[in-house]
């Protein structure tokens, strides 16, 4: 096992990808007393899902690069991890924003909707933060 310990932007990562998943089980709509999470087939199943399958994908790459013997392939398609984490972010911040101004009608935000996104944000902006750091801080 790795000594190495998680910079500031992979903290943000790795929280914002574990509220994330959270915050997908919690009331993404609501109506009244009812409410439907982000993996509820009701909802907005596969569009919903997605921000939080990305949180997660994040979190899991720099905790297993990070705390474990894991060797991950430096570049996947052509891309380092730096460049996927900036890409992944960034479209599930994207992606939580167009939910944010979407008509829903009488459907209202529950309170997993908002941990989203500020998951979502703190996703993009720790990727924005690993970006900047020196190619030796980012966990490979």
């Amino acid at each position: 096992m790795n000594a190495r310990k998680l910079g500031p932007a992979a903290t943000v990562i790795v929280v914002a990808g574990a509220v994330m998943l959270v915050g997908s089980f919690l009331g993404f709509f609501t109506f009244g007393s009812l409410s439907w999470s982000a993996w509820s087939s009701r909802g907005y199943f596969p569009l919903a899902t997605l921000p939080a399958l990305l949180g997660v994908i994040m979190a899991l790459q720099v905790v297993l690069t990070t705390f474990t013997d894991v060797s991950l392939p430096a570049e996947v398609l052509g891309f380092d991890w730096t460049q996927i984490h900036l890409v992944l972010g960034i479209q599930a911040a994207l992606l939580m924003l167009c939910f944010l101004v979407l008509n829903h009608g009488v459907l209202g935000f529950g309170i997993g909707f908002w941990l989203m996104l500020l998951a979502a944000i703190a996703l993009a902006v720790g990727a924005v933060m690993q970006s900047r750091e020196p190619a030796s801080a980012t966990p490979r």
